[in-house]
């Protein structure tokens, strides 16, 4: 029987469903300096890598949200917790055996030695055979591509996920698909050729060559199953779940009642790490706007809080719990302290990708969430307040539209 010439393997894997939406933009500030300078690196590919193949493996689908919420920076911040899981995973793919390889590989040169194969033969001989069988098996594998020559540009060695495969016997040409969280929704191949040492990129980078991390999965968070599509229009009588957009929590409200002064017969409203169904809010037109209508920029409403029937409310003058700010809760019968105006930049029509600010008609402040928390006033869950002044904590936007 003659040899097969062309090999190809491949897992449903998608870097535009599978990936995330935005790039891996990160700075992070490892040291400040007795004169406050600050040494940063650039960039959580292990840990974008890690997650994605988590959601992948679980069958769940990766948050949904785009590079445009966090504007200008098009990273979530430190404070959400989808950053903080890059930077654990993160730190889980360098404290694994494999990892070790980043460093020997960097000192040693492409060809062989009298006691080592060298990069080249390391990934053509014995890692990209590895590659082949686990995706022949259905597995994708996260790679660790070497480009550095010294220690000292250690840093500029990447990871990413590899789903695909092609090898023509023939021409000794072998290609691999991969997720590169540095090319958004693309398709990233690796190119080589029999004689050629290194792998180039379609995105432009040349790589000295790879390796497959030791990887062990992860339950991922899901706070929703049924992310919207990003322009999906948000309607009076809409349910929807709202995500505060600086720390990726939910807002949430449950039938208890807030248990210091000037809170009598009022429902608490926090913000949820979790998902259930007391994260879902009906969103009401007023002055008799029917259900169906469109909203934008400058549109009223109300929202009501699905499981229990109560109305989000704010009034100046009454203090949250933990900052003092103006208190936000839930109340059995609507009126003006329920309103709330919607403010979109660039007077856009509500979507579901839109970053949107909901502000108290009476007060002016605008509906705000922190990293403040206390296991007794909050149930342990994250403050949500009217605030006066602006500033991004007033960010929400649609993880679930109904």
């Amino acid at each position: 029987m003659p040899e097969q010439v062309l090999l190809r393997g491949a897992v449903a894997f998608d870097p535009a469903t599978h990936g995330f939406a935005f790039p891996n933009a990160f700075v992070n500030e490892v040291l400040t300096l007795p004169n406050g300078a600050k040494i940063t690196t650039s960039g959580r590919c292990g840990g974008m890598a890690y997650a994605s193949l988590d959601y992948f493996l679980a069958g769940q689908p990766v948050p949904a949200w785009r590079a445009d919420l966090w504007a200008p920076s098009r990273v979530p911040p430190d404070s959400h917790w989808l950053a903080q899981l890059f930077t654990q995973r993160l730190r889980d793919s360098f404290f694994t055996g494999s990892a070790a390889k980043f460093v020997t590989w960097s000192m040693h040169s492409d060809d062989e030695t009298w006691v080592f194969k060298g990069v080249t033969r390391w990934t053509k001989e014995e890692e990209l055979p590895r590659l082949m069988k686990s995706i022949d098996a259905g597995r994708p594998v996260v790679l660790g591509l070497v480009v550095a020559r010294s220690l000292a540009s250690i840093g500029d060695n990447h990871q990413v996920i590899a789903y695909g495969y092609e090898q023509d016997r023939a021409t000794g040409r072998t290609t691999v698909q991969v997720y590169d969280n540095n090319s958004v929704g693309k398709v990233v191949t690796l190119t080589s050729d029999r004689d050629q040492p290194d792998w180039t990129a379609s995105n432009g980078h040349t790589w000295r060559g790879f390796f497959l991390q030791d990887y062990t999965p992860r339950r991922p968070r899901v706070l929703t199953k049924r992310p919207p599509g990003v322009k999906d229009q948000v309607s009076t009588g809409d349910t929807v779940k709202l995500s505060h957009v600086w720390t990726g929590l939910t807002l949430h409200s449950h039938d208890l009642p807030y248990t210091h002064r000037d809170s009598d017969g009022l429902q608490q409203v926090t913000c949820f790490a979790g998902s259930d169904d007391n994260d879902r809010w009906l969103l009401v037109g007023t002055a008799g706007t029917p259900a169906g209508t469109a909203l934008r920029d400058g549109s009223v409403l109300r929202l009501r809080h699905v499981s229990t029937g109560r109305w989000l409310r704010s009034e100046s003058g009454i203090p949250s719990p933990l900052t003092r700010q103006q208190q936000v809760s839930a109340v059995d019968t609507p009126d003006a302290s329920a309103d709330w105006r919607v403010e979109i930049i660039d007077d856009r029509p509500w979507t579901a990708g839109a970053r949107v600010r909901l502000v108290h008609v009476a007060s002016g402040a605008a509906l705000h969430s922190h990293r403040a928390s206390d296991p007794r006033l909050t149930a342990g869950q994250q403050e949500v307040t009217g605030y006066p002044e602006r500033d991004v904590n007033d960010w929400w936007t649609v993880l679930e539209l109904s």
